[in-house]
């Protein structure tokens, strides 16, 4: 893998794979287990509510795992919401999959689409309280009937797998624990109790719900993964009976994603890049009002080029100054692939990451992909931290203060500037690079897997000699 990646070729991409997108009245197919290759797989039941055609962030972990599972002796069916009730569609990531794998979307009455203006405000206390910990619990029952139906004593299961959020699949897991008594493992891609937004709005009422989920799910749960090591301690200090049973298997990057991008070409103006959202964690603000003052008072132009699903008009009423000085480039949404190709042919990346309570912990997805672009990162947070730390051990980018707006447009002014020379060097680690890569990730899942399969069957030996 480091060899690849010093020196990136087109590689083959998988042939177009075959998926099954089924729904109730559609054929099955056979039961049992998934052979490939000429040897019979596991059988994972994956509980995925955001799982492709969406592109959304979860989505992407979710899609990654299914995709090398076959590879590693798992064959994953996926249980997950219809295309209709998901956003941010992006209908080329299903080609991925291999045959082995199936999706099955049940179907529910999401009355949510049909609410508009006033109503739903006004439904938004009745929402709060009896759709906790979020609306797609209702989908959980739906879903439920669907697995007894047409998975459960139709199909072996080895395994139960649950990707949280939306954390209501917390309760469904819970749910077909109890009934089949099988392994199960909860990956959190955000955490519940702390979630990143019930710090920031201090909504207590929420956490000490989400708690009491908590404390009844986590401990029958088998094993229990978060997607950063910050996470993982501050579950193990909140549930000490876990602590034995947890890891942190980190968001990654698909070395296919980037084997076929186009050649880099030189921009005429100096280009920072940037993929997804802004938020109030993650704001955009800091790095477009240095931009904005280096062109106002250095007369030097420093281009903002993004690929975002938030809609332009929200973007020109917030960054009205970049769009007056044409110092900003919306590409909107754009499929998976194709942001990560325009986003190759930026100068620099931009991470972005409030330095606050509500984000400790915190890593965007979006990181490793960054690391993998071959591209110098500025991230915007603190200098000392996890994220710090890992553009520090890859050899990936500059760490400035998000607050620290002086040397945020020091820093912008010195990278334009070598930009200019053609000195703006970059140098990453490809080998601590590469331990992101999704397979390898996926290998460290698939042994987890592994042992408890392995410690079930052991157990059920034992209980049939007694």
């Amino acid at each position: 893998m480091p060899n690849q990646l010093k020196a990136p070729k087109k590689a083959s991409l998988p042939p177009a794979a075959h998926t099954y997108g089924i729904h109730p009245g559609r054929e099955v197919p056979p039961a049992g287990h998934g052979c490939g290759n000429g040897l019979c797989m596991k059988t994972i039941l994956m509980i995925a509510p955001n799982f492709p055609p969406t592109s959304a962030v979860g989505g992407i972990r979710s899609l990654k795992f299914a995709k090398y599972l076959p590879g590693f002796g798992w064959k994953p069916i996926v249980i997950t919401l219809s295309a209709q009730d998901q956003k941010l569609s992006d209908a080329t990531l299903l080609s991925e999959l291999p045959p082995q794998v199936e999706i099955h979307r049940p179907g529910y009455f999401n009355y949510r689409k049909y609410l508009r203006g006033d109503i739903r405000k006004l439904l938004k206390p009745l929402e709060r309280r009896y759709s906790f910990p979020d609306n797609y619990v209702h989908w959980n029952q739906a879903a439920l009937r669907y697995i007894r139906k047409n998975i459960l004593g139709l199909k072996k299961i080895d395994l139960i797998y649950a990707s949280m959020g939306p954390h209501s699949a917390l309760l469904l897991a819970q749910e077909l624990k109890r009934r089949t008594g099988l392994p199960l493992v909860l990956d959190f891609r955000d955490p519940f109790s702390f979630s990143q937004y019930s710090v920031l709005d201090h909504k207590q009422n929420y956490q000490q719900r989400a708690r009491r989920i908590e404390a009844a799910v986590l401990p029958a749960a088998d094993h229990i993964n978060v997607v950063t090591r910050e996470w993982q301690e501050r579950y193990a200090a909140l549930y000490p009976q876990i602590a034995a049973k947890m890891s942190a298997i980190p968001n990654g990057y698909d070395e296919t994603d980037f084997a076929a991008l186009p050649a880099k070409r030189r921009q005429a103006v100096f280009t920072v890049g940037y993929n997804g959202t802004f938020s109030r964690l993650s704001p955009l603000a800091p790095l477009a009002t240095a931009i904005e003052e280096i062109h106002r008072h250095k007369g030097i132009a420093i281009r903002l080029s993004i690929a975002s699903a938030t809609r332009e008009k929200k973007m020109r009423s917030r960054f009205r100054g970049l769009y007056d000085r044409g110092l900003i480039e919306f590409k909107g949404h754009l499929p998976h692939r194709e942001s990560l190709a325009n986003l190759h042919q930026s100068d620099i990346v931009a991470l972005t990451l409030n330095d606050i309570p509500a984000t400790r912990g915190q890593i965007p997805a979006k990181t490793f992909e960054y690391l993998r672009i071959d591209r110098p990162i500025l991230l915007l947070h603190k200098e000392h931290g996890q994220l710090a730390d890992i553009l520090r051990c890859t050899r990936t980018g500059i760490s400035v203060p998000i607050d620290d707006h002086s040397r945020i447009v020091e820093t912008l002014l010195d990278l334009q500037q070598r930009w200019v020379r053609q000195r703006l060097e970059h140098q990453p680690d490809w080998q601590a690079i590469a331990k992101f890569e999704r397979q390898q990730l996926t290998a460290a899942l698939a042994a987890i897997f592994d042992r408890l399969c392995g410690a079930a069957q052991a157990g059920a030996v034992a209980a049939n000699v007694t």
